[in-house]
């Protein structure tokens, strides 16, 4: 450990760095307080031993000096001192003295302090140490964090691109609206062309959140839009896959399936699915623990509820599901949509409610559908306030023309 004396009484420096000199430490030695500054300026020192009265910077005032100097380790401090009052003591402290000898200096009392002042360096380079491994702990994980982020994102924008693009057809038009409440959704739907005249369509709601929930969503999804062109301007029909079962065999494959993986455990999946016939209006659909599709009729200008019901997939596994039909007729709605729209939260804890849904799709009726998708989009937005959602949210609509 290098030792710094600083005295301007040469025999009094000489006989107090023999004998630090002898206890193994490295002396250097300054005769007044703008010397000892000159010295920091060049050397390391660890340790400043100083008498307080010297001329042209005391004691106090090098204390007071070596502090402010941004220095990238501690400097433990003794100041020599004739004086041993109270209001002298208090002085030296808030000058930034950690120790203080009454002179003339006892050689023992200064080693023990000298040891005292040791064990303090210790353990500020054992904080100083730690506080260095918990700063490039910290940077490493806002890296990993960091590669998280761009990963999640990455595999968002590639769940966002897994899901159709709006159908305008001459009688028939499918819009969407689709909002995640995380990087990644347990949400997904799909409608896609089975034949020359049949239109499928589902969507699905994987319990909670996140890449878990995701990847089951996906891995559903998958088991309907296997091998399907999605492209229903594609010329020729589109190859038969068990996405041309009826709405509730389908459900029970699914259902089969899902229950049948280890994740079944710990997660279950709602559902609608169905089929549209586009010659004769015929709709045939199923659900799973899903929220009821709702109908808006042109003709009447009523709302029609769904009256299927089915438990969710992956708690039974030989679950059997019911089937019903209705018919669009042109100017006709449906809509298929996910529990996020109907239990979004406002800042005050309220549900945006099945009853103010309802009314919404009503009172947007009139308008063009992705007008209509746009105002029930800025609708929940407006409810939602500032926060983040806390569900998924996804609509799915099909209106014949």
């Amino acid at each position: 450990m290098r030792i710094l004396l600083v005295d301007d009484d040469p025999i009094a420096v000489l006989a107090v760095a023999v004998y630090l000199r002898k206890l193994g430490y490295e002396v250097t030695s300054a005769r007044d307080g703008r010397e000892a500054l000159e010295r920091f300026r060049s050397q390391r020192f660890e340790f400043v031993i100083s008498d307080w009265n010297m001329p042209h910077l005391n004691g106090e005032e090098l204390c007071r000096q070596v502090r402010s100097l941004k220095l990238p380790h501690y400097v433990y401090f003794i100041l020599l001192t004739g004086r041993d009052d109270k209001d002298s003591l208090l002085r030296g402290m808030e000058a930034g003295a950690d120790d203080f000898l009454v002179k003339p200096v006892d050689r023992e009392e200064l080693r023990a302090r000298i040891r005292a002042g040791e064990r303090i360096l210790r353990l500020e380079q054992q904080l100083d140490q730690r506080g260095r491994l918990l700063e490039d702990m910290n940077r490493e994980l806002k890296q990993a964090y960091q590669t998280i982020r761009n990963d999640l994102a990455t595999a968002a924008a590639i769940q966002k691109s897994l899901l159709p693009e709006p159908w305008t057809l001459p009688d028939l038009e499918v819009r969407s609206l689709f909002v995640a409440s995380d990087f990644l959704a347990g949400d997904m739907f799909g409608y896609f062309p089975l034949d020359d005249r049949r239109v499928g369509l589902f969507q699905l709601d994987v319990s909670g959140h996140g890449v878990s929930a995701a990847l089951i969503s996906v891995a559903l999804s998958k088991c309907l839009l296997q091998s399907r062109s999605l492209d229903v301007t594609a010329e020729g029909p589109p190859a038969p896959t068990c996405g041309s079962l009826p709405p509730n065999r389908m459900l029970e494959e699914l259902n089969r399936f899902f229950a049948g993986q280890p994740e079944a455990n710990s997660y279950f999946a709602t559902m609608v699915y169905a089929l549209l016939d586009r010659e004769t209006g015929r709709l045939d659909l199923s659900t799973a623990g899903h929220p009821p599709p709702l109908m808006w009729k042109g003709e009447t200008g009523d709302i029609v509820e769904s009256g299927v019901r089915g438990l969710p997939l992956g708690v039974l596994a030989d679950r059997r599901y019911a089937c019903e039909s209705h018919r669009l007729a042109a100017g006709d709605r449906f809509f298929a949509y996910s529990d996020g729209i109907t239990e979004c939260m406002n800042p005050a804890g309220e549900a945006f409610g099945a009853g103010r849904f309802r009314r919404l799709l009503e009172e947007t009726a009139s308008l063009p559908l992705a007008e209509a998708i746009g105002c029930i989009e800025a609708s929940l937005s407006d409810w939602r306030g500032q926060g983040s959602y806390t569900d998924d949210i996804s609509l799915v609509v099909i209106e014949r023309k």
